[in-house]
């Protein structure tokens, strides 16, 4: 069976992996097969990664077997793995994954960023909100678009990051909070009204804005007095269509 799987693209295999035929086979069947895929020395990056994940949602917990991928070039391949082992900690080997990021190009940032996405758990999480700090505004973009968008995420220790965060993080979190409409933007509207970088009082407008309008007015009425003169602008103009 494995040599016929071989013989498929690396899109074809993938896809054989998550489909229905595959799904029907006895558990213990599809974690033999998926063992011996990994560990057969020819099975392309791609169908590596998606079978350690797989194994991971059949609750195969051999430590020691995903301990042989640990080492891999392909950063998918590392992040399923310590997935896996994670699953067993109760939490992702964070420090390690964040610090291997930060030694990437850009261009491989932006990639590995891309695949933690997929992450839905709360380490996926916890990673995201590190990446906003990153110094590369694709990455903070990535980050900002899946963070808003997130049926469930932790507002309060979104905002508990703005005391201690970097202009263009604080900046990053405001417009997080401001796409999904968050209250607690309201509680700190005075904190983040005086704050020293433009960028933070812009998106600050940008997501009050969003809110309902009655309860930022008074922010937006302060926000007309900025001393920066496009600030000031568009918060006249948000004002005026109250």
């Amino acid at each position: 069976m494995i040599e016929e799987f071989l013989k498929l693209s690396p899109a074809g295999q993938v896809k054989y992996l998550k489909d229905e035929e595959f799904s029907a086979l006895e558990r213990e069947k599809r974690i033999e097969f998926l063992k011996e895929l990994a560990l057969c020395g020819r099975c392309p990056s791609k169908c590596l990664a998606s079978a350690l994940k797989i194994l991971r949602e059949l609750k195969f917990r051999d430590r020691m077997f995903y301990k042989r991928f640990l080492e891999h070039p392909d950063s998918s391949v590392t992040m399923a793995c310590k997935k896996a082992l994670s699953d067993r900690e109760g939490d992702m080997v964070f420090v390690p994954m964040r610090e291997m990021v930060k030694r990437q190009n850009n261009e491989k940032k932006l990639q590995t960023v891309k695949l933690i996405v997929s992450e839905t758990g709360q380490a996926g999480e916890d990673l995201l909100l590190s990446f906003l700090a990153e110094d590369n505004i694709r990455v903070r973009e990535l980050v900002v678009k899946e963070l808003s968008g997130r049926p469930q995420l932790d507002e309060g220790k979104l905002l508990a990051q703005l005391s201690h965060s970097i202009w263009f993080t604080r900046a990053a979190i405001v417009e997080i909070l401001g796409n999904r409409r968050s209250r607690l933007l309201l509680g700190k509207a005075d904190e983040l009204l005086a704050d020293p970088n433009v960028e933070v009082r812009l998106q600050l407008l940008f997501a009050l804005s969003k809110l309902d309008r009655e309860q930022v007015r008074d922010s937006l009425l302060k926000l007309t007095k900025d001393p920066h003169v496009r600030v000031s602008r568009e918060a006249k103009k948000a004002l005026a269509t109250l």
